[in-house]
């Protein structure tokens, strides 16, 4: 039994992203069911020498209040949803500071913002720690769940990533595109085929594959839908937003690698890619939640 998205984290950074983010969480507060929004900002830039702070030693909390305000001023403009909320305003380094409050509170999502210029390095970190699911949103875009892709590649993740999408979407009428990028291997010539013949081979197998998988699906009034991409050069992820860009998909879901608890600290190579790269479509890693639990390496050393 998959669980639901009832406490979700909204990573603010104090710039314009956080309207957006604010809006956003609601949208998905909505289409989630979620019980707590917890607001979380972390406050970096306060490196002060000893000496100073012992002279004036409320400088911090005096910041740490001032930014609750803030944030309760910017709730009070665009949260316009009935879900409970939470401010927690911290001092230190963000990975950190984020993977405590998701293990403190036992979060089920962390939503960061992504400028549409950045090397997303805090979400690469957050997601290769993160004890939950996590919800990255390019700078402007807005939440919808109209049209949904999921690369799938019949393990158990991408299976966790159908799930979870079904029952987010378990009230709405999405459209769900389930992509398989297959490839040609290079024995095919022991065949006696020819590089065509041989692809359409491929092709065939790997529509039976999603048909059978999109039959054991339990939908409601979704739309679950096929599509097969041959990959002639290794770059898989290029081919999923390609193709997620033409069908122009509201977010992209996918699961996140980890089977063992130390390979749990990180994601697959394909999902890493994905979060560097994409820079215009929300994007949804998933991981079974508490995957991470206990490992307290994954809070160390991070800034």
């Amino acid at each position: 039994m998959i669980a639901p998205l009832k406490k979700i984290i909204t990573c603010l950074d104090h710039t314009d992203m956080d309207q957006g983010l604010i809006e956003n969480a609601c949208t998905l507060s909505k289409v989630a069911g979620a019980t707590q929004i917890v607001f979380l900002n972390i406050i970096k830039d306060f490196n002060l020498p000893d000496a100073v702070l012992k002279e004036f030693p409320d400088l911090l909390d005096k910041a740490i209040k001032e930014r609750k305000d803030e944030i309760k001023g910017l709730l009070k403009q665009h949260f316009k949803c009935d879900v409970p909320t939470k401010i927690i305003v911290k001092q230190g380094g963000e990975t950190k500071e984020i993977l405590n409050v998701a293990n403190e509170i036992k979060s089920d999502l962390i939503i960061l913002g992504r400028k549409k210029v950045s090397d997303s390095v805090l979400s690469t970190r957050i997601a290769r720690r993160s004890p939950c699911n996590l919800l990255v949103i390019p700078q402007g875009e807005k939440l919808k769940f109209d049209k949904i892709f999921i690369p799938v590649d019949f393990s158990d993740y991408s299976s966790l990533s159908l799930r979870r999408t079904l029952l987010l979407t378990k009230d709405l009428k999405s459209k769900i595109y389930l992509q398989y990028v297959y490839n040609v291997p290079s024995s095919y010539r022991y065949s006696g085929k020819s590089y065509k013949e041989f692809s359409d081979i491929m092709k065939g197998h790997a529509k039976k594959d999603l048909e059978f998988l999109i039959k054991k699906a339990e939908t409601k009034d979704q739309e679950l839908i096929p599509v097969t991409t041959l990959d002639e050069n290794g770059k898989i992820i290029d081919l999923i937003l390609d193709t997620a860009d033409k069908k122009k998909v509201n977010m992209i879901v996918m699961g996140a690698k980890g089977r063992t608890a130390t390979s749990a600290l990180f994601i697959g190579s394909k999902a890493e890619r994905m979060i560097r790269i994409n820079d215009s479509i929300p994007l949804m890693i998933i991981r079974k939640k508490g995957a991470v639990a206990g490992i307290l390496e994954t809070l160390m050393d991070l800034n």
